[in-house]
């Protein structure tokens, strides 16, 4: 009982020691830390450790002292919590205690490093190693593990451990591991793709959508063409009918004075009137059936174009001088 009465007037002494360095917490707050304290003493006494835990971490936070902090340590490692214990002996080591401080302040301190030391030894070391996969998710009793902490030595608490591995596109393994105090364990893991998963992405990968038929313009060279040779037959007929006409106008002006001098002198000429001649009525069919022809392609392609076509347009014509084709855009 004194035992007990000493140590919740440590616990007085200590928090108003606080609330005077801190010069935060209210009257109620020390009074409610004053009360947990007391509560979680009674709980770590009782070997209650869960129940230590929690008043003791309830108390500091309301008003922050070594004295809570290292029986909160001591609960701690009563539940088997040695990782988390290990930090709250580091953080009071790490924020020291003042000159000044009250007695329990400085015990609070040396005890910490002596307890620290022999809870060290005890920490329970697991490395985990995943191959097979890449951006895998580790999860050590359903707390995700970074990936910075993955394939090197981690601190975990000794007792039975579940280790969860899993990635995308691959099934996810799961091992129960059993640590014991001090001891270092390898776990490694080769993850295997998922049969189901890469089912999914066949079936599910999108279909090439297939582009509309354009219209396919039809091939209008053969009727150029035929323009084109009914153009120059025409020329040609043109030409030569011409001078043929020139030619048979000399006949006719020598042959009509002297016919003996017409037959012996205008050889030549009659003989070019008769060339000419020839080549005016073959350019001039050249025209008639390439004309025939084009206007025949023209209409056939005419059928197949769509109701507005864009670009070079031709258009047949009929005259008094000849036929032809003229073109628009």
């Amino acid at each position: 009982m004194l035992r007990r009465l000493g140590c919740v007037t440590g616990f007085v002494v200590s928090l108003s020691f606080a609330s005077v360095a801190l010069a935060e917490p209210t009257p109620a707050d020390r009074a409610t830390a004053r009360s947990l304290a007391g509560e979680g003493y009674q709980a770590l006494q009782d070997k209650d450790y869960a129940t230590a835990v929690d008043r003791f971490s309830r108390a500091d936070a309301l008003v922050h002292a070594p004295t809570l902090m290292i029986d909160w340590a001591r609960s701690l490692a009563g539940l088997g919590k040695l990782v988390e214990a290990q930090e709250r002996y580091e953080q009071i080591l790490r924020e020291g205690v003042d000159a000044k401080a009250p007695k329990s302040w400085q015990r609070a301190l040396a005890d910490a490093s002596t307890e620290l030391a022999a809870l060290k030894p005890r920490l329970a070391w697991v490395t985990i190693s995943v191959s097979g996969a890449n951006d895998v998710q580790v999860t050590i009793d359903d707390i995700a593990v970074p990936p910075a902490a993955v394939g090197v030595r981690r601190a975990v608490n000794p007792g039975p451990r579940s280790v969860r591995v899993q990635a995308k596109g691959y099934l996810p393994q799961k091992r129960t591991i059993n640590l014991n105090e001090g001891t270092e364990e390898v776990v490694s893991f080769a993850l295997e793709p998922d049969p189901q998963a890469q089912a999914a992405v066949v079936t599910t990968d999108p279909v090439q959508p297939v582009a509309p038929a354009s219209h396919v313009a039809p091939d209008r060279t053969l009727m150029y063409v035929a323009f084109g040779v009914s153009g120059a037959g025409l020329v040609l007929g043109g030409v030569t009918g011409v001078l043929a006409l020139g030619k048979h106008s000399d006949l006719s002006n020598v042959c009509q004075r002297d016919t003996h001098a017409c037959q012996h002198t205008q050889q030549e000429t009659l003989s070019s009137y008769h060339t000419l001649g020839t080549l005016s009525g073959v350019g001039f069919g050249l025209g008639v059936a390439g004309a025939g022809a084009g206007i025949t392609l023209w209409y056939l392609n005419r059928e197949k174009a769509p109701a507005v076509a864009q670009g070079l347009r031709v258009h047949p014509y009929f005259g008094p001088t000849g036929v032809g084709a003229v073109g628009s855009f």
